[in-house]
């Protein structure tokens, strides 16, 4: 299912994981630290600033978070990530890998909520992730659409310069693995024009990665039966990126 960009859901989602993780906690025979009640506070309250600053534009929201931080946007999601972060990892040192994974989707619905007040994402790493494992769980093409949008906000909230500048030090490479994730979600929801746009951008900043994107592309599409418009897209660009290069 696909997150709603909303603060209450993110709050109704930490109840069952961060019950779970506090009973293990406390269970443990092994000294843990911080205790997870400390995290778990710390985003309820976070998670109550956000939500009593909701206005009827997004501006007008931005503005009244900072009035009520004296923080900027980046910041408390900074912050908010930090924590969702903290407690996913104490979750897995817990042996609770579920509630490890449900506790980093959600970093996913807080960025966007956040992105659209004004936010920057300095740290992409766990959204994106959370994003591409978001995106192996969906089927449905409007869904994908869906997800689409909210990785193009991601992208706009990390800024092309600076996801390119920090490609040079970062072997893990998150602009990269969105790009390429954000051209199988295109395909997946079966409109060309999303394909256009993702194919586009794989070809302008990830040249060396284009040839096998489009040649493994262009194999899945009679496996797994894709209709004829998609076909198309993926054939024209196949036929640019990997046919034309073997004939220079």
């Amino acid at each position: 299912m696909l997150p709603p960009i909303d603060m209450s859901y993110i709050a109704d989602q930490l109840v069952e994981p961060g019950d779970e993780i506090q009973r293990a906690f406390e269970e443990s025979k092994t000294p843990i630290e911080p205790n997870p009640r400390v995290l778990l506070i710390g985003l309820e309250r976070l998670l109550d600033i956000l939500r009593a600053a909701e206005q009827e534009s997004l501006a007008d929201s931005a503005q009244a978070l900072r009035a009520a931080t004296g923080s900027e946007p980046s910041a408390l999601l900074d912050h908010g990530m930090d924590l969702l972060l903290q407690l996913a990892a104490l979750s897995k040192r817990l042996d609770l890998p579920l509630q490890a994974h449900a506790l980093e989707q959600l970093t996913l619905p807080l960025c966007c909520w956040i992105l659209r007040r004004g936010g920057e994402l300095t740290h992409p790493e766990p959204v994106i992730n959370a994003a591409a494992q978001l995106a192996n769980s969906l089927r449905e093409p409007d869904q994908l659409v869906e997800l689409f949008g909210l990785m193009n906000e991601i992208i706009d909230g990390i800024g092309l310069e600076r996801a390119l500048e920090s490609e040079t030090t970062n072997p893990a490479r998150p602009w990269r693995v969105l790009l390429l994730n954000r051209g199988i979600v295109a395909t997946r929801s079966h409109q060309p024009s999303l394909m256009d746009d993702a194919f586009d951008a794989i070809v302008e900043h990830l040249p060396e990665d284009a040839p096998d994107f489009f040649r493994e592309g262009i194999g899945q599409m009679e496996v797994l039966n894709y209709p004829a418009q998609v076909r198309e897209v993926m054939q024209r660009y196949f036929d640019r990126w990997c046919t034309g290069q073997r004939l220079h």
